[in-house]
Parts: C-alpha cells; structure tokens; sequence
C-alpha cells in the first residue's frame, strides 16, 4: 500500500511539474514548448476572456458617450490533468472560475467567451447539468424505461443502450484517426435492472411510482428528483467522461452523500472513466470520496493534484490544517480572493515550488486521520458491463427515436394540465361568450349584422392565434430537457423538433373542434367543415410559430414578447382595418405576408360567397376573387416553410457547438 501511495505520489509530482507558470505566453506555440506532451486526461488552456463593455457619459457640456471595450480574463492559462478511474473536483471560491473551468472540459463554452485551448478526453461524455430538467408525468420505473426505448432505439426494454456501429456522433469529443472509442453497455435489461438502478440511487420502493410532479402536482421530492436525473444520465448512457455542475446544489448532506456514493461507485467499475465534478461546500464525507482536486482563485490554478497531497502543499507553506477544522473550509480560506489582490498569485506560484521540491517521503499530515475516520460504504454499481467494444454510436434509427419521443409528447400534452387544459379553459369561455354575444346572427340580413359577422370573423382569425403565445412556456421547459439530452447524446435535435410539431397536431385539433363545435352551433356559421380546416391550420400555423421561437430564445418570456409583437402586426395588415387598396404604395406587399390574410380572407368568403349580398360584402373588402382551396395550400406551405426555418437554426447551432467541440 505504501509503494502504491508512494508511486502516485511520485506520478503526480513528476507529471504537474510546471502546470502554471506565471506571466505564460497565451500564443499556441509558447503553450506548446513548456508542455512537453499531450497526454491522455491532459487538458491545456492557453486563454479564456469575455468581452465587457463601459458606457459612461461625459459632462454637460460635452454629450458623448464614451464606450470603452475591456477583456476581462475568467482564468489564467494553465495545464490540469484529470486522471482516469478517479473523481476530480474543482473547488473554488465564489467567482473563482469553476464552472467556467467545467465548461471548457465539456466543451460547453459560453458563446460570448473567447478561448483558445486543448483537451485530451477520449471517450464518450456527458453532461450533467445545475439544473433538473424531467417530465413531470413520468415515474422513475417508467422513466428508466422510456430512455431505455430512447437510447437503444428499439420498443422493449432489452433494446436498452443497445449501441450502433458507425460515425461518431457529433457530440462526441473528436480523437482523431480512427481509433475506436471504448464504451459500455447497459446491463439494465429487465425490471431486476431497473430495481438495482433504483436501488443504487437511493429511491425508496414505495416511491418508484411515484410521478416526477411540478406546480400543478406534487411527486418526487428535489433530492429525488436529482438522483433520478443523475442515473438517467449515467447508467443508461455510460460515459467514459462524465461532467457534472454542482450536483449536491440544494440538496442536503445525506443526499449530497447518496449523489456522490452513486458516483463513485460508478467510476470505480472501470478505470477508464472518469468524472469532473464541481463541489459548493462539500461535508467531510463527501470530501472523503474526493480523489483528485483542481483547486482555483481568481481564475488561477491554487492546487492540482490527489486529494490526500493538499494537506502537505499546504503545511509546506506553513499553512496546516488546525484540528478539529474542516480541511476544505481552511484549503478555501487560505487562497481566498478577499485577503489580497495578489493572493491567487502568490498561492500559484507557490504550488510550482512545492511541485519541483516535493519528496516521496512527505507525510500526508491530517489527511490520513481524515480517510480513516469517515469511512464511506460504496454502494454496488451493478449496471454497467465493460467488457464492449465499439465506436460511438451515430444518430441512427432516428425513426425509432421519433416515435418514442412523439409518444412522450402526446402523454405530455394529454398528462400534462398546463399544455392542453389549460388552453382549453382558456379557448372555451371566450368562444361561448363569443356564442352567446353573436347569438343567431345568421337570422339577420341587416348592415349592421354583416359588419358584426365580418368582425367575429376579424376576431377569429386574430385572438386564437394570438393565445398560442400560451404555450411558450411549456416549449421552453420541453427545449431546456431536448438541450440536454442532445448533449448526451440521445438523439438529434432536428428528431426532437418534428416529434414535437406532430405531437402538437392533436391539441391543435381538438382546440379548433371545440371552437367550431361552439361557434357554428351558436351562430349559425355556414360551411362548418370548411370553417373547421381553415381554423386548424391558423392554429397549426401558431403553432409553428411558437416552435421556432422556442428553437431561437432560451427565455420563455422574450419569446412571448416576440411572438406577441409578430402577431399584433400583423392584425392590421389581414385587410380588415384597411382594405388593401388603400395601403401606401411601399407597403402594399405587407398585405400578402403575414398568413393571417389568407386566414381572413378564407373565413369571409366562406361565410359571405353564394349568398344574395355576399358578392357585394366580399368586393368591398377586395376579397371577392378568393380561392379557398388556393389559401389552404398556401396556409400549409407556410407552415412548411416556418418548420424549415426551424430546421435550419437547429442545423446552425448543432454545427456550431459541433465546431466548437472539435475545436476544443
């Protein structure tokens, strides 16, 4: 045991000599020539800035204002190396850089951030994120078991991370050649699996039935909910690489402990694995199961190294741990931001002298006190057999993905009250106010009936469409669940997209039913079929709208300003307000935009054609030439083209962050 200890100790020493060296050139060649390898599980930063800007105004007498553009470095260049079959954590004050530090190892980078850097990673990865992100009508058993469809492609529950030869996926971190990259199935296969996964996860029996619930239904409590995110992420994907941002944030220390048994359980049944994780104020038993530490101030590398040779950097450098003290508490404390300006400076230049002067014999001072008196029982990972070899697989048998994510979102919409029902209470009694306020209207012939039909048919074609922005919140929450598991690489973003417009189809049915069912029945509307289809693809083409929003913008609400501003200009420019003749010569062409026009129009013709005065209603809104047919088509390619824009921004930003991955 003592050779042991003492060849990783002479390992690491020997490998981090020279991580970070101040005042380091940030040019490639320079990062080059002090590294004088590339090694596996090394990483190498050379910069990483944001872009900040200053607006100031000068005095009174001089209106300028005065914008002046600083790059702001979120860390120093520095070298890490994550060691395979270990779990790392990068530790750190507020504002030190750990999560920026996480994201460029996961090649997760913010899109405002420049950096320029390498990292040697093979394998496949995973990301888990700060936030838990699950369908709420889900639970755990059948969760477990939707995924199980969703990575393997197939429709029982053996098809489970059932892997495909071909390409690497575009998510995958790029190796080069044609080296082929290990990767383990699932051995979760029946529902024994499922209970040892459950099991491992520290969910009770008696609440693995349990939906997942929000704010309309409670279910599994927040630290549930977390470990069942967790092992859908791990166990059914199996990543050589996992990364994980706070995954004990907001939970309390018994769970933050179950989290990080599971964890290191996971890692611990194959030594090619590895898992990069960021830690907020970890107990001790937590900080026990801790093998390899990057430790940051101020964007600057403090400490890099095992976990049990922090104790002695830091007494080297006259720094012990006090008894009876929390280690990582006084590691934090002593490198710190507020004790000076140049602390972080001081501390990284005094891990290069402790690196070139360390000896084998040192003594591990408090930390061996601190491994035996906090022993951790790791609970049997039993779910992954490592013994396949493969490449990654691609996004194959989308197909199937399709189906399994279109049946998800049609029991979301059906389960799920925010999404359907909500909307039917909403649609339901504007439409029978509308009903009663328009009450036989047909029966009069009068001017100022005709006028009042026109306008319910103005309003039709206006409100319904505007009340799709409703549903933005919903598409937000279900685009946050397609980031990730786009991440991990479940599927392709573009399957996503069409399982979720064809999943919409029903609501948009069944809206448009009962709206027809209400309107016609208490107004007397002619032609209800005819009313009934132009209303669905109005509504479909809200619909459409309300996608492609939710593909562009993360925040729900900037989209429902958005949307919102869409569709009120484009209610003046239907031909009711203003008949198109009377448009200004410049803007004539906004007339034949917006598909509210063929909305409208459609609705007035099949109202108003083939009756004694209708011709003379139609003429006088300059719609008497309408083809219904002709409009129909037009409302449905316009729906195509908005579903191809919407392909392409998810093409755009797919082969973006693929980019950017492989640049990586």
């Amino acid at each position: 045991m003592t050779t042991d200890v003492t060849k990783r100790r002479k390992e690491s020493a020997v490998g981090n000599l020279g991580i970070i060296e101040t005042g380091l050139p940030t040019n490639r060649h320079s990062i080059q020539t002090v590294t004088s390898e590339f090694r596996e599980g090394r990483c190498i930063l050379e910069k990483c800035e944001v872009i900040s800007r200053a607006v100031s105004f000068c005095g009174a007498t001089n209106n300028k204002v005065d914008v002046k553009v600083k790059n702001k470095v979120l860390l120093h260049p520095l070298r890490v190396d994550l060691p395979a079959g270990s779990i790392t954590a990068v530790l750190g004050g507020a504002g030190s850089g750990t999560s920026t530090l996480l994201k460029f190892l996961a090649g997760q980078m913010d899109k405002n951030v420049t950096y320029e850097g390498k990292v040697n990673l093979p394998g496949s990865k995973s990301y888990f994120a700060q936030e838990t992100h699950l369908h709420r009508f889900y639970t755990p058993r059948t969760y477990i078991k939707h995924y199980q469809r969703l990575m393997g492609g197939r429709g029982a529950p053996e098809g489970c991370c059932k892997l495909l030869r071909g390409k690497p996926s575009n998510n995958a971190p790029s190796t080069g050649g044609n080296r082929k990259l290990r990767r383990s199935g699932s051995a979760i296969n029946d529902d024994e699996g499922i209970e040892r996964l459950l099991d491992a996860l520290r969910i009770d029996v008696d609440r693995r039935d349990t939906i997942v619930g929000d704010m309309f239904k409670k279910g599994l409590n927040p630290g549930e909910q977390r470990r069942l995110d967790l092992g859908l992420t791990v166990s059914l994907r199996a990543p050589d690489n996992l990364f994980c941002e706070s995954p004990d944030l907001g939970l309390d220390s018994e769970t933050s402990l179950n989290v990080m048994e599971f964890l290191k359980g996971y890692v611990a049944k194959d030594s090619n694995r590895r898992v990069i994780v960021t830690l907020d104020r970890p107990s001790l038993f937590v900080w026990n199961l801790v093998d390899n530490v990057i430790l940051l101030s101020k964007g600057r590398v403090v400490y890099e190294g095992p976990r049990f040779d922090m104790e002695s950097f830091f007494a080297y450098h006259g720094k012990p741990t006090p008894k009876r003290f929390s280690p990582l508490e006084h590691y934090i404390a002593c490198v710190s931001n507020f004790r000076s300006d140049n602390n972080a400076v001081n501390w990284e230049s005094a891990l290069k002298q402790w690196q070139e002067k360390v000896d084998e014999d040192e003594g591990d001072y408090l930390a061996d006190d601190i491994e035996t008196c906090f022993p951790s029982a790791i609970p049997e990972v039993l779910l992954i057999s490592a013994n396949n070899e493969t490449t990654v697989p691609s996004f194959g048998k989308s197909w199937l993905k399709f189906l399994a994510l279109l049946q998800r979102s049609i029991l979301d919409a059906l389960k799920n009250p925010g999404i359907l029902g909500l909307r039917i209470l909403m649609y339901t009694p504007f439409t029978l106010f509308l009903g009663l306020l328009f009450y036989n209207l047909q029966d009069d012939e009068s001017y100022e009936s005709v006028n009042s039909r026109a306008a319910l048919l103005f309003y039709s074609s206006s409100f319904y469409i505007f009340m799709v922005v409703a549903v933005l919140p919903f598409l937000a929450k279900e685009r946050l669940i397609c980031r990730k598991e786009v991440l991990n690489g479940c599927y392709h973003p573009i399957t996503h997209h069409f399982a979720v417009s064809v999943g919409s189809i029903p609501n948009v049915v069944i809206l448009s039913f009962i709206i027809t069912l209400i309107l016609v029945g208490m107004v007397k509307l002619h032609n209800p079929v005819q009313f009934f289809l132009i209303l669905l693809l109005a509504l479909w083409n809200a619909e459409s709208y309300a996608i492609l929003l939710s593909t562009c913008v993360t925040n729900y609400i900037l989209g429902i300003i958005i949307l919102a501003g869409i569709f009120g200009l484009a209610m003046p420019l239907e031909g009711f307000m203003l008949v198109p003749s009377i448009f200004p010569s410049y803007l004539r062409w906004l007339y034949l935009v917006p598909f509210h026009t063929y909305v409208f129009r459609s609705f007035m013709y099949n109202e108003f054609a083939g009756t004694s005065f209708g011709e003379m209603v139609l003429k006088s809104y300059e719609i008497d030439v309408t083809n219904i047919k002709h409009d129909m088509v037009v409302l449905l390619c316009y729906s195509l083209v908005i579903h191809c824009v919407s392909v392409a921004v998810l093409m755009f930003s797919s082969r973006g962050r693929t980019k950017k991955q492989k640049d990586t």
